[in-house]
């Protein structure tokens, strides 16, 4: 009788490790920047970079800063004369990073 219990929760284990796993964010989707070759992480906004390529900011529908090296948050708009994302309180100015290519 005890192995059939033992049986039995680990088979529960396994079941609910399983489906926790199904749940858990999808950090390999990825979204195609307007080029149509260049992709960032679904959880990042496509910017165009100094050297015309795409970067990703690292948010979700960041605002792409002109000088094409930063991002602020959505509902932010950049501040270059200060290098700080301008709303009523401060918030972090963000460097974006070097998009992949899709292949």
């Amino acid at each position: 009788m005890h192995v059939l219990t033992f049986i039995l929760l680990c088979s529960i284990f396994v079941v609910l490790s399983c489906k926790s796993i199904d749940k858990s964010p999808d950090l390999d989707k990825v979204i195609i920047c307007p080029d149509g070759e260049s992709i960032c992480p679904s959880t990042s906004t496509c910017c165009i970079a100094q050297d015309g390529d795409y970067s990703c900011c690292p948010i979700e529908k960041g605002v792409c800063c002109a000088d094409h090296i930063h991002c602020c948050p959505q509902h932010y708009k950049c501040d270059l004369k200060i290098f700080k994302c301008d709303r009523t309180f401060n918030a972090k100015f963000l460097g974006i990073k070097r998009s992949e290519k899709k292949n």
